[in-house]
């Protein structure tokens, strides 16, 4: 049995939910947002995917976050190993090809007679005859990014569709738009496919436990009303908070304030945001800023401004228009109720401000 992470501060109420929707069959699929590094992902793997096993569910788990532009067909692979496991006989022919391609090797099949590629639909099919399983999708929205996965997505729909008994489905992700786009849309792959939920943010306990974590690995104290303040100040991204706890545990001589003064900008992140940010059409960028402002896009005034930024007349609303259709593309942005946006991640708000902030006062 393997040991317990003494630093994983389980959300066990919230597992316990999710997987009484399940075996009640309540629900057979959920649909979870949460920013980057509010902790999905680890709630995924230690929260749910244990317990679920416990209750006799099999478990699969697959993140799109570093697939690309290959995220269908990698996952199309993944699931058809994992359904190779218990259905070998079934996918004889696609196992060692599977097995290749998943570890990235370069093999060569021309030798060997070609195998029939089997559907999603036929995965998921085989991969229900075998038992009742749970999968759990991370960062499902990169799916839709890309017009050649609209097949796959189709595939898939139909197979969670017509195995609703044995097969239940939690999908996660950390844009808005991009849900929205698998789920909300008339057109979507899943439109009304399945519950929205929220991760909910974590309260004060989260800090008593990384006081305690801290503590159990230094033999050191660790004040968790501090660490609580901290944790308000930083917008209650747990994250960042266990960043700060694990330099202090790798440095004896930072402060609480030094660790957090450290931590406050995660280099690759900003790396990250810089990239994107000089990417961008200058349009983009005056109206990216004026979504992080809350100006209202299409007003004259706010057109006005970015004119004479632009050094020309203030641009159509039609301009803006694709400016913002861009960026909502391209996930940096996200709609609101009436018309309204908002940058999609928070850490990449932060910066942009603090970017805002240092050209202001040089």
């Amino acid at each position: 049995m393997a040991a317990q992470d003494y630093w994983h501060y389980p959300r066990t109420a919230l597992a316990d939910s999710v997987l009484m929707a399940f075996d009640s069959g309540l629900s057979h699929a959920l649909t979870m947002f949460a920013p980057r590094r509010m902790g999905k992902t680890e709630f995924l793997l230690k929260d749910i995917a244990p317990r679920a096993e416990e209750h006799g569910w099999r478990v699969f788990y697959h993140s799109f976050m570093t697939d690309g532009d290959e995220a269908g067909e990698v996952f199309r692979l993944s699931l058809a190993e994992f359904a190779a496991g218990r259905m070998k006989s079934w996918l004889k022919p696609l196992t060692a090809r599977v097995s290749a391609e998943l570890l990235g090797v370069k093999a060569e099949f021309a030798s060997q007679p070609a195998s029939p590629q089997h559907s999603l639909t036929e995965i998921v099919q085989a991969l229900a005859s075998a038992g009742k399983t749970i999968l759990l999708l991370d960062e499902a929205q990169i799916l839709t990014r890309l017009p050649r996965n609209e097949e796959l997505l189709g595939g898939l729909r139909t197979g969670l569709d017509i195995n609703k008994d044995q097969l239940k489905v939690l999908f996660t992700g950390s844009s808005r738009e991009g849900l929205r786009r698998m789920f909300s849309e008339a057109r979507a792959p899943f439109f009304h496919f399945g519950t929205n939920i929220e991760l909910p943010t974590l309260e004060r306990g989260f800090c008593v436990h990384l006081a305690e974590a801290y503590r159990r690995s230094t033999g050191r104290p660790l004040d968790e009303w501090r660490l609580w303040e901290e944790f308000e100040a930083m917008g209650h991204v747990p994250g960042r908070l266990r960043a700060v706890v694990e330099a202090m545990v790798l440095n004896a001589e930072l402060t609480l304030a030094e660790a957090v003064a450290l931590k406050v900008h995660d280099i690759h992140d900003e790396v990250q945001y810089a990239k994107i940010l000089k990417a961008l059409p200058l349009l983009d960028r005056l109206v990216l800023q004026a979504v992080l402002a809350s100006a209202p896009l299409f007003a004259e005034d706010t057109r006005t401004r970015i004119g004479i930024t632009l050094g020309s007349p203030p641009p159509s609303t039609t301009a803006v228009q694709s400016a913002a259709e861009r960026l909502l593309r391209d996930e940096l942005i996200t709609r609101r109720e009436r018309g309204q946006y908002e940058i999609s991640d928070p850490g990449f708000a932060q910066w942009l401000n603090a970017l805002a902030t240092t050209k202001e006062h040089p």
